[in-house]
């Protein structure tokens, strides 16, 4: 009885890549000629770099020997941490839409660096301050940028 392969994961970061790099450039057909030649430019080369990925994680998969002792199964505990990172930035993205910027990084900065660890209170008052006022110094006075 043959033994099931297992699809190796660059098989599946390669896929999810190269999906994620075609919205991205089909999106960049709504910009002006001249403001999409660069992010098309840079997409393009993504787009590459992530088949590429995928080709190489489905070679692993017929070769295991070519597999390194880095490589490892898709789990779920593997892909916990990424994916509740994405969920947070999410949520970012629509207290930004809601809230405003100020107020969503006040909310969003702390959150995310206790969620990577960080329980110090200076330094995540000082980041989230920082981070704040540098933003409002450079583009709203500055730069004259509305930030929402």
């Amino acid at each position: 009885m043959e033994q099931k392969r297992k699809i190796n994961i660059d098989v599946y970061i390669g896929i999810a890549l190269a999906l994620i790099s075609a919205f991205f450039l089909w999106e960049t057909g709504r910009m002006r000629p001249g403001a999409a030649q660069f992010p098309r430019m840079v997409l393009i080369a993504f787009l590459t770099l992530s088949v590429l990925i995928a080709i190489l994680g489905v070679r692993k998969t017929l070769k295991p020997a070519l597999a390194k002792k880095s490589d490892f199964e898709l789990s779920f505990n593997v892909a916990k941490m990424p994916i509740i990172a994405f969920a947070i930035i999410v949520i970012y993205l629509v207290l930004i839409n809601t809230v405003g910027f100020f107020i969503a990084t006040t909310i969003f900065t702390p959150l995310f660096m206790l969620f990577y660890g960080a329980r110090k209170i200076a330094p995540i008052v000082a980041t989230t301050a920082g981070l704040n006022l540098f933003v409002w110094v450079l583009f709203v006075r500055i730069l004259n940028v509305f930030i929402p």
